[in-house]
């Protein structure tokens, strides 16, 4: 049918036109920041599933941060707890020294004074060694932290040790090597305060294993995690290349054809000469 009143040809041209430049737009979109989520209309229970993905990996991330932390506290603790025990066995060494009955009191004083300071050095690191403003020895109950993305924690065993005393030693014994049998006394208050101190040293790196096992675990977690969110976002450029071509081409073939159409009624015209 020839009519001028409507161009039902250059309607359909129209709305094919319209779609094919709404598509070349989206895929322009698309490859233009590499997300297959850019035009979040075309797959919004991907923009959903993602989001969720999105915020679990940023989770995985705080939580493996906060392991971290755990295990450079505990590594901190555990330097101290060498130096202690280092000086510890300084002390022990010098209390054997002095159970020579060969050596007069003015010898025996001299080992005194260097054992002395050690001691005080000890009890001064029990009361000053601090991690990030946090005492390490002077406060008492476990350090909680998440260990993945839901929330469940678990627990590093702080060691809380502020004298000479809760080494399991009675203190007296080991005040003094100035005589030989002050000095045989504090060899065996320090051979049970070495036993305690590497006791708690085996509970810190146990610990600092048992963070590292989480820590890799939350890595574990967070690249697949990252693999199936590409999956979902992430776009194929070669495949989304193929369609922006196509696209262009039929908008094209739509613009020439919206041409074609609206010139189609001057052959009706015609018609009326």
């Amino acid at each position: 049918m020839s009519t001028i009143g409507t161009n039902i040809g250059a309607l359909y041209a129209s709305f094919y036109l319209t779609q094919n430049n709404e598509a070349l737009t989206n895929s322009q979109t698309k490859l233009a920041s590499g997300s297959r989520l850019a035009v979040p209309s075309e797959d919004a229970a991907g923009v959903a599933v993602s989001a969720k993905m999105d915020a679990t990996i940023q989770r995985l991330g705080a939580a493996e941060d906060g392991a971290q932390n755990v295990i450079s506290f505990a590594q901190t603790s555990d330097g101290f707890l060498q130096t202690i025990q280092a000086q510890l066995n300084r002390m022990s060494e010098l209390a054997q020294r002095a159970t020579n009955g060969a050596f007069n009191s003015n010898d025996l004083a001299n080992y005194n004074t260097e054992f002395d300071r050690i001691r005080t050095q000890i009890s001064n690191i029990m009361y000053a060694a601090t991690f990030n403003g946090t005492s390490i020895f002077s406060t008492s109950g476990p350090i909680t932290v998440a260990i993945n993305a839901d929330g469940v924690t678990d627990n590093f065993s702080r060691v809380s040790i502020t004298t000479m005393g809760q080494l399991g030693v009675d203190v007296t014994q080991i005040t003094s090597i100035s005589t030989t049998t002050y000095a045989t006394s504090a060899i065996s208050a320090l051979q049970l305060a070495l036993q305690t101190l590497t006791t708690n040293r085996a509970v810190v790196n146990a610990d600092i294993s048992k963070f590292q096992f989480h820590v890799n675990n939350l890595r574990v977690q967070d690249i697949n995690i990252q693999a199936a969110d590409s999956r979902i976002k992430d776009l194929d450029v070669a495949d989304e290349s193929t369609t922006l071509s196509k696209d262009n081409i039929l908008l094209q073939a739509a613009t020439s054809m919206l041409a074609q159409a609206n010139s189609s009624q001057s052959t009706v015209l015609s018609l009326l000469k």
